[in-house]
């Protein structure tokens, strides 16, 4: 909240608002447009403006603005355009992903398999041979 110049007491709103256009000095570029407060002072009746806020608008030839223009469109353009193939890399590396985890899945299974198939081979020989061993233990 702005305070009063003369007496330093703050001061809550404004008693009127104007919209004042700025033209530009010299060296400067653009039209600068302010909102503009008048204050009152309740305790010594000064009256005081502060600005409350500001747009900077760039004046610029119209071939300038039209060239402007259809870049800004030929980025949007680009823009759209590099979505899309992310999108479709996106896409394409969950896929991948997912091929990978299949592969990883299988290959993990094909050896778990393997080491059965071991496994059953050795259960087959221990059984043999405890059979042989049986046959041994009853001939004695």
């Amino acid at each position: 909240m702005p305070a009063c110049p003369s007496c330093k007491a703050t001061v809550n709103s404004p008693d009127r608002v104007y919209k004042v256009t700025v033209e530009p000095e010299q060296g400067e570029r653009g039209i600068i447009k302010r909102d503009v407060g008048m204050y009152r002072c309740q305790r010594c009746d000064t009256t005081f403006p502060r600005v409350l806020g500001r747009v900077h608008y760039l004046l610029v030839p119209e071939t300038e603005f039209t060239r402007l223009k259809k870049e800004g469109a030929d980025y949007k353009t680009k823009s759209e355009t590099l979505d899309e193939q992310i999108e479709i890399l996106r896409k394409e590396k969950l896929q991948r992903e997912e091929s990978l985890t299949r592969q990883l899945k299988d290959s993990v299974i094909a050896r778990l398999e393997g080491e059965v198939r071991q496994l059953e081979k050795n259960v087959k020989q221990l059984k043999a041979d405890k059979d042989r061993l049986e046959k041994e233990l009853e001939q004695d």
